[in-house]
């Protein structure tokens, strides 16, 4: 075998077939589940975090055992990170059927979402840091962002949400149902108060949008 035809089989490794993705690329979806297991963690170890009037003693006796909040800190971030590579799955799958500006906007629907997570957690970090300095008035202050702080995570969310819904009932790129599905709950997360219902929903949608792109590689 030549040196040519060694690197062309390295390459064909790597990359897949020339008519199909890689092993890396078709798995890629998974990073759905992922999310939705560290997402799940991160709601289990943040417990009963303290109400917008909790006074600031309270607060620091919450953050003071900051094992928990470390791990949902943990979870969070790396929850943001898989929503990042979803998104961008879900982009390529749907530019390849219908309005490529559309699929872009999920991207950036993610993205916000991400961030937003980012920004929880960054909280979190700083109400630890009140807590072991002892500042009630720093820590009362912190945790009332803390609890006020949803705004980016449902305003990526319902963008990622709606223009799923919409390009995928115009292209027919995943299954009608789920468009319909992603229409409703997108629709939910901007309904104020009942917005909570779609933002606890969202993680089992990114799991069903994550099967439901392993099961159907693009091409097929």
């Amino acid at each position: 075998m030549s040196t040519h035809d060694t690197l062309a089989t390295f390459e064909a490794g790597a990359n897949g077939s020339p008519t199909g993705p890689g092993r890396l690329e078709r798995a890629a979806p998974l990073a759905g589940v992922l999310f939705a297991v560290a997402f799940g963690i991160g709601l289990l170890s943040s417990g009963d975090t303290p109400a917008v009037d909790a006074p600031g003693s309270e607060v620091i006796a919450h953050y003071e055992d900051s094992g928990p909040v470390f791990a949902g800190i943990a979870a969070a971030g790396l929850g943001a990170v898989l929503l990042v590579f979803v998104a961008g799955v879900l982009r390529d799958r749907l530019r390849q059927t219908g309005p490529e500006w559309l699929a872009t906007v999920v991207f950036g629907g993610g993205g916000v979402c991400a961030t937003g997570i980012g920004i929880f957690g960054m909280i979190q970090f700083a109400l630890i840091d009140a807590a072991e300095l002892g500042q009630p008035e720093v820590a009362q202050t912190l945790n009332i962002v803390d609890n006020d702080n949803f705004l980016p995570v449902i305003a990526g969310m319902a963008v990622m949400l709606l223009a799923t819904g919409w390009h995928t009932l115009t292209s027919r790129a995943l299954p009608t149902w789920l468009g319909w599905v992603s229409l409703v709950l997108g629709i939910v997360a901007v309904a104020g108060p009942a917005g909570f219902v779609a933002f606890m929903l969202f993680p089992v949608w990114v799991l069903v949008v994550a099967v439901v792109l392993f099961r159907q590689p693009a091409g097929t």
